[in-house]
């Protein structure tokens, strides 16, 4: 078997982390308003409970559940 054209990727012994930028750096245009802000901060904190949820079953062998998505409010 030869694998001398077969890429090999390295992957980072952890996940990198994004850091929120100083808001006084950032142009105004591409600033966000308070209520998309809190939005989105309230969108990680939904995604890290599933996760945790997730993590916490797998650690205890109860079975998967399929959590269903939820639709953004207008």
């Amino acid at each position: 078997m030869q694998d001398q054209n077969m890429t090999t990727i390295e992957f980072p012994p952890q996940p990198e982390q994004l850091q929120l930028l100083d808001a006084s750096r950032v142009p105004v245009r591409l600033r966000l308003d308070e209520r998309t802000r809190r939005l989105g901060l309230a969108e990680v904190a939904r995604a890290r409970a599933i996760i945790d949820e997730q993590l916490r079953r797998a650690t205890t062998d109860e079975s998967p559940e399929i959590l269903p998505a939820r639709r953004l409010a207008a």
